[in-house]
């Protein structure tokens, strides 16, 4: 088996995945995604450096996903803050929704809000 390494059992049942070539099999238990190790028996698998992946994770291989709405990002502009990527119009000020990207911003309890945003509703007056 590529995963566990163990013999394959004469009769046992094994999974070949063509895009890995035909010298691999796995035991049906052991063909799993290598991110979040769903099983990928009579599902669409991708193989990539030696590695199964499911539709979901080989995704996230190929493009960034943005935090705010969880969907892949496939223009060329997009933002990275706070250590994660976002579409420009969904990384926004967290009390009027203004679009943060590109602009000073402060973070109240881990959420970002704008400048008038902070002065009028958290900052010490």
């Amino acid at each position: 088996c590529y995963h566990c390494k163990l013999n394959m059992k004469e009769g046992e049942p094994a999974v070949y995945a063509e895009r890995a070539g035909y010298d691999k099999l796995w035991h049906p238990g052991c063909f799993i995604c290598c991110i979040c190790k769903e099983l990928l028996v009579d599902m669409i698998y991708f193989w990539k450096n030696g590695n199964l992946y499911c539709g979901r994770h080989y995704c996230d291989s190929e493009r960034p996903r943005c935090a705010g709405c969880d969907e892949l990002i496939f223009s060329n502009e997009y933002t990275l803050a706070e250590g994660q990527n976002w579409h420009l119009k969904h990384f926004c000020c967290f009390d009027c929704d203004c679009v943060l990207a590109g602009i000073t911003y402060i973070t109240v309890n881990d959420k970002p809000v704008c400048k008038s945003c902070y002065m009028k509703n958290h900052a010490v007056v």
